[in-house]
């Protein structure tokens, strides 16, 4: 068995934040095909104005109890308090502004035996969700490029996420795929795909707790595993390309405490382990790739909240290797402006 060693250099602390964001951005694509507010437009000058303010509890909660299933099995329970995605042509001014003061949890109990597919299995808490994409040479004239995204996010609550997975004698057939579990506690959520220029401004305010909570105690698995549990308080991801300017002004705060635990007993385990806890208060990520003529970032990260990740692991007659990660991250930034 092996664990991976401490993170030791800023590179590393990089590459944990981007599975993190990567993580982020898969619970965003949740909240987009659960419920959003969409715009699609094909014009030159596109204006999008979104105000979203959710004052009470939004909970969703799902028990599965599977016996002798010879396909896939995919459960989720994702509960978020504001959701907002726009996709554009053209130049585009984009203004977003949520709040979230009442508590959001998600809870995902499955108890799987003698599954003979893939078992992923998430449970995703998300206060404030917001997603736009610009694509500035899709519009009617492409001369007058340059596009506006404000983006203004608070949370002032709870965000909790627990997913319980029990069972055994899952065997896929396919060494490749096993189980897949996630809990994922979210306050704020934000990411811009644009192609084209950029003027984005960020301010994102966490006044409440995230916690996630993965347990799993299973026998006999067949096939890799991976599990992620995950608590950020603030998330802000650009990506931009075919632009000659992107200017980031980016301003997160964090007073409250993130959370995540993973709690993991197997035994008899024939595949790769995977095991990711991660906790995180505050993450900026801009990439331009390929470079910008000119990228200008300004970040501003205060993060006074304590940041926990907790990860109990407990193996046996595992065939495959083992790779264990807990980090608590209290501010992360990430730029990449490199040519091709």
């Amino acid at each position: 068995m092996k664990l991976n060693p401490e993170l030791e250099r800023t590179e590393k602390r990089h590459v944990m934040q981007t599975r993190i964001i990567g993580l982020r951005v898969a619970m965003a694509a949740i909240v987009i095909a659960a419920s959003t507010t969409g715009a699609l437009a094909q014009t030159p000058d596109n204006t999008v104005n979104n105000q979203q303010g959710n004052w009470a509890e939004t909970r969703a909660r799902m028990n599965a109890d599977i016996r002798s299933v010879t396909q896939d099995v995919t459960m989720t329970a994702a509960g978020i308090g504001n959701s907002f995605s726009a996709t554009l042509g053209g130049k585009s001014t984009v203004n977003n502004n949520q709040t979230t003061t009442a508590p959001v949890s998600a809870a995902l109990n499955v108890n799987a035996q003698n599954a003979f597919g893939a078992l992923t299995a998430t449970a995703a808490a998300i206060g404030n969700s917001a997603s736009v994409t610009i694509d500035e040479t899709q519009g009617v004239s492409a001369n007058n490029l340059g596009s506006l995204v404000n983006n203004g996010q608070m949370l002032r609550t709870t965000v909790t996420a627990d997913a319980t997975l029990t069972g055994g004698n899952i065997s896929t057939g396919n060494p490749d795929l096993g189980i897949a579990g996630t809990a994922a506690a979210i306050g704020n959520s934000f990411s811009a795909d644009v192609n084209g220029d950029l003027v984005g401004n960020n301010t994102q305010r966490f006044f409440g707790d995230a916690r996630s909570n993965l347990n799993v105690n299973m026998t006999d698995v067949v096939g890799n595993s991976t599990f992620t549990s995950a608590a950020i308080a603030n998330s802000a991801t650009y990506n931009v390309t075919g632009s000659n300017s992107v200017n980031i002004n980016s301003t997160q705060f964090a007073n409250w405490d993130p959370s995540a635990t993973s709690n993991i007993t197997l035994r008899d385990i024939t595949g790769d382990l995977t095991s990711t806890t991660a906790a995180i208060s505050n993450s900026l990520s801009v990439s331009t790739l390929p470079a910008s003529g000119r990228v200008n970032v300004n970040s501003n990260q205060q993060n006074g909240a304590g940041t926990y990740a907790t990860s109990n692991i407990n193996l046996g007659d595992v065939t495959g290797s083992v790779t264990g990660t807990a980090a608590a991250i209290g501010n992360s930034v990430s730029i990449s402006n490199l040519p091709n």
